[in-house]
């Protein structure tokens, strides 16, 4: 996947991806810096409640959640919850 300057990525193929990956970059947050955000205001978040708090899908949510716990950013807390499907979901906190 190709990105532009700010690290947004944008389907190679498609010119209208990338036309929406460029247009006001000043303005632009990305989800992985929306869901980090929520961080610094709620101290534990599953996957469910970021994505709730963020106004975007679970499946955009859950990727940027590995990232920033790739980066060292945010960690597994050791706690669980249930989530809306009745499964122990993992709850995030900051590192």
């Amino acid at each position: 996947m190709p990105y532009n300057s700010q690290k947004i990525g944008y389907a190679g193929g498609s010119k209208t991806s990338k036309n929406a990956a460029y247009n006001d970059l000043n303005g632009k947050i990305t989800i992985r810096q929306q869901v980090f955000n929520l961080f610094k205001t709620h101290e534990n978040l599953t996957t469910e409640e970021a994505a709730e708090l963020c106004g975007k899908a679970e499946i955009s949510v859950q990727p940027r959640l590995s990232e920033l716990k790739n980066a060292g950013l945010i960690r597994d807390s050791g706690k669980t919850k249930q989530g809306k499907w009745g499964l122990q979901i993992t709850i995030w906190e900051l590192t």
